[in-house]
């Protein structure tokens, strides 16, 4: 029993003198942790963390949406180009003149046609002085609206009438 004894006497203060080594190099640590301000600064580091992550995302979110923008503008100057083109073409081309005859309504439906000025008929009027109005150098259409495809061509025959010099193409009637 003495021989136990003798090694707990000399293994408990070594055991206590570790412990107490122990404590003290945590104190002066978190003590030194402290004094250098390294306890604040980690403290300062986190929300900054945070805040730099959601900045980033917010940024990759913002710059999605900016390539989403770039893609629509760049449609859509295309599809005002290829308006614009159109818009050109149109202005290139003649005018076509629109006569209407008869009035719309009930049962009256509309049929197309287009107007020609013979050109016989006009250089003849030239030569017998008599001005050829410049309507007849562009395209004529005339919107008949009349019953039937027959009471159409009489009602188109009596205004532009085949005597004066004008050929009447009558069309599929307008739905």
């Amino acid at each position: 029993m003495e021989a136990v004894r003798t090694i707990l006497d000399s293994t408990i203060p070594l055991a206590a003198l570790a412990v107490l080594c122990h404590l003290c190099w945590v104190g002066i640590r978190r003590s030194w942790d402290r004094l250098a301000g390294l306890d604040r600064l980690r403290q300062s580091v986190v929300p900054l963390k945070e805040r730099q992550r959601a900045d980033t995302e917010a940024l990759a979110d913002l710059t999605c949406r900016l390539e989403e923008a770039k893609g629509r503008l760049s449609a859509a100057e295309q599809r005002t180009g290829h308006l614009q083109r159109q818009i050109d073409a149109v202005d290139k081309e003649p005018p076509v003149f629109l006569h209407i005859l008869g009035t719309a309504g009930g049962n009256r439906r509309a049929f197309r046609a287009e107007v020609q000025y013979d050109t016989a008929v006009a250089t003849a009027a030239r030569s017998a002085g008599k001005p050829v109005n410049p309507v007849w150098r562009y395209d004529n259409r005339v919107l008949v609206h009349a019953l039937d495809l027959q009471s159409a061509r009489r009602e188109a025959e009596h205004v532009f009438p085949h005597k004066a010099g004008f050929k009447v193409f009558f069309h599929a009637p307008v739905p």
